[in-house]
């Protein structure tokens, strides 16, 4: 089996919990803006997030447009009124406090960093992942953090995946590997850049796009075997 000199790493659902995560904020931003904070409301504040993540993707609107359009959505659908970019501003204060991570996700990253340089490559809102890691137990093992906010581009854009290469001093990139869980995103990312992927898939999601990773895991367990 090949072996891997650079793992390129997705953040939220890879390695941060970002469903533990996005409850949590979402019900202190809710609550200091007196607004519900019950499961119905959190599911479709999720379902229009998730609509908008997607259209980032695929370049239909800008981070700071869908930072505050899925407040705006969520507010006309309550049919309250607040100010959709203070409650934003509100949930990603929170969110940047969440560093909670997936089961084991801790101790693969500190396997992996003591192998090879681990660098994180995500869409996420940059002041919240950087708050996420700095007070994340895996800081110290990671080399790098390549953030769509910060390049001016977004997985699977191949500039991202470039980027991280670059920042670890790899140009081959056939010894790099990008780990994530959205094949949209992480694994379409690799294939625009030429560089081989590995789909964490932990429930076993049926596949029915027409994007192939090289691997697919259940485990996290499951990439220390393709690592030099």
């Amino acid at each position: 089996m090949k072996k891997y000199g650079v793992l390129l790493c997705d953040a939220d659902d890879t390695i941060f919990d970002f469903g533990r995560a996005e409850v949590a904020a979402f019900r202190e931003a809710m609550r200091s803006f007196d607004l519900p904070q019950d499961d119905a409301w959190l599911l479709r504040y999720s379902e229009i997030n998730k609509a908008l993540w997607k259209a980032f993707e695929r370049g239909e609107v800008t981070q700071p447009v869908l930072r505050v359009k899925r407040f705006e959505q969520l507010l006309y659908e309550m049919r309250a009124s607040r100010d959709a970019k203070a409650l934003s501003y509100a949930y990603s204060e929170a969110l940047g406090r969440c560093p909670a991570t997936l089961a084991g996700a801790e101790e693969a990253v500190e396997r992996w960093s003591r192998r090879v340089p681990v660098v994180i490559v995500t869409n996420g809102v940059a002041a919240v992942q950087r708050g996420r890691m700095e007070r994340s137990p895996v800081r110290h093992c990671i080399r790098g953090m390549v953030i769509s906010e910060e390049v001016g581009a977004a997985k699977p854009d191949p500039k991202m995946i470039e980027e991280a290469l670059r920042m670890v001093g790899c140009s081959d990139k056939s010894s790099a590997l990008m780990l994530g869980d959205s094949l949209t995103s992480d694994i379409a990312g690799a294939a625009n850049a030429g560089v081989d992927s590995c789909w964490f898939n932990p429930q076993g999601k049926e596949n029915a796009t027409a994007i192939r990773p090289t691997y697919e895991v259940r485990s996290l367990c499951q990439v220390d075997s393709l690592l030099g």
